[in-house]
């Protein structure tokens, strides 16, 4: 991974000159590469959403694949590019200014502008139409001007990464989704990604799909696996509210939850079976319901289920024969659920519950592919640790904490860290007692000044 002093911070785009250098550098001692298109092209997947770059100046920085494939031919280059997202809030903090203004007049415009044209009810197309037309009138054509120039710039980017993989010089581009509804300009350009895959006959090489912030360990996990020659992962999945999980749609993706499971289950390079007896792993998939809560939104469950005493029971039997299994906590975006720890569920070998339902599913099947055979052992014990005190106690709990403690609009930085260095140190400790986790949390960074982020710093606990 490239010094993160070239990464960038937030909307300010990394170096990509010096990325550049570093890349070509590495490149003979190397066995593989994953690289984001985003950091390499526009210096970041926010600065992707804001840099002024013309198309020319951005198209020239993919030369850099070109270059790659000459320096070292014969080494797999694996690659992503997200789908530029559309907000639907009056945040700006990760996208052009006149977001705090009229960032959900632009979802919305985008939105009925989309579904006017593909909505198979023509009254309620007429409507999208009719609302689509006023929100024209509410938005400065200036602003909507710019905003679809750079989605049309940043398109042509993505196009272009297309011809890269039809000419072999990369060998997988995954085109994930981020943060997407059932309409809106980014699910045209969708649209238009599938039917250019479809021409260039790119559909096993070139997958598209919900998510985003979990590509890079996905594609890490199957090269990896690809590498070593090892044979597909056997996934067999336990979910804990089967009739909730058929009608769920998780917040901030726009197809069933039940597709994307199928999707991050082939992005590691993984097989779905039938029976528990067959797989490598269980996949526990834990659900309240037909719509998911967010923790970071102060959204609570809107229908809670109770959580299945069958699905609790299995999973204590599997824990005491030994049987590797894994849980995707789905309950919530932005963090885990603590329900399922207050009742008896054992510790999994793997977890995951941050972001989206498909960050956190491409994470815990990451770690399974990467894993397996050795889920018990330090390394994943130290991983299955981070992501318990990440997801579950940071995200679902010390975060709220946090947010009640001080206010993050008028506090400084340095007030932010220290309220979050004194909520969640010490809570660490106290929670990997309790669950019995191999490491607790000896300080954090909040690397983006603000509470929804962090980093932590792990050590082994004794």
């Amino acid at each position: 991974m490239p010094p993160r002093s070239i990464l960038g911070h937030l909307r300010n785009p990394g170096d990509r000159d010096a990325l550049q250098s570093w890349l070509l550098d590495q490149a003979p001692e190397v066995d593989g590469f994953v690289i984001s298109l985003d950091m390499l092209v526009y210096g970041g997947l926010v600065p992707s959403r804001v840099v002024e770059d013309d198309s020319q100046d951005l198209l020239s920085r993919l030369e850099l694949l070109r270059m790659l494939r000459r320096l070292v031919p014969k080494r797999p280059v694996f690659a992503f590019a997200a789908t530029m997202r559309i907000s639907n809030s009056a945040v700006a903090e990760e996208e052009k200014d006149y977001w705090a203004e009229y960032g959900p007049l632009l979802w919305a415009w985008s939105y009925h502008q989309d579904r006017a044209q593909q909505i198979a009810d023509r009254q309620e197309a007429a409507r999208s139409h009719a609302e689509f037309l006023h929100l024209e009138t509410a938005i400065p054509a200036g602003i909507r001007q710019d905003y679809r120039h750079t989605r049309q710039r940043n398109l042509q980017v993505t196009l272009q990464a297309l011809q890269a993989v039809r000419e072999g010089i990369v060998d997988r581009l995954v085109l994930p989704q981020d943060d997407t509804a059932e309409f809106g300009l980014n699910v045209a350009e969708r649209r238009v990604l599938q039917a250019q895959v479809q021409t260039l006959a790119l559909q096993d090489r070139v997958p598209i799909y919900a998510g985003a912030d979990e590509v890079m360990h996905t594609l890490c996990a199957r090269m990896i696996t690809e590498l070593e020659a090892r044979p597909a992962l056997r996934i067999s999945l336990l979910p804990s509210d089967p009739v909730g999980l058929s009608g769920l749609k998780a917040r901030y993706e726009d197809r069933p939850v039940l597709d994307s499971i199928a999707a991050q289950i082939a992005a590691v390079g993984a097989v779905a079976v039938s029976h528990a007896a067959q797989a490598d792993v269980v996949l526990a998939l834990h659900t309240r319901g037909k719509e998911q809560g967010d923790w970071a939104m102060g959204i609570k469950l809107p229908e809670p289920t109770i959580i299945s005493e069958h699905w609790i029971q299995t999973l204590q039997h599997l824990h005491k024969r030994n049987k590797p299994w894994a849980l995707a906590d789905l309950a919530y975006a932005n963090g885990g659920d603590p329900e399922w720890l207050l009742h008896g569920v054992p510790v999994p070998d793997a977890y995951a519950g941050w972001n989206t339902a498909s960050n956190t599913l491409g994470s815990v099947l990451s770690q399974c592919a990467l894993g397996v055979g050795h889920l018990q052992e330090a390394p994943s014990r130290r991983a299955l640790s981070l992501r318990l005190l990440e997801d579950m106690l940071y995200q679902a709990q010390v975060r709220q904490a946090v947010r009640e403690t001080v206010d993050e609009s008028v506090c400084t930085p340095l007030a932010l860290l220290q309220t979050a260095r004194a909520l969640m140190v010490p809570a660490s400790r106290s929670f990997a007692q309790a669950y019995g986790l191999s490491h607790c949390v000896s300080d954090l960074s909040l690397p983006w000044d603000r509470s929804f982020e962090v980093d932590l710093q792990l050590e082994a606990f004794a």
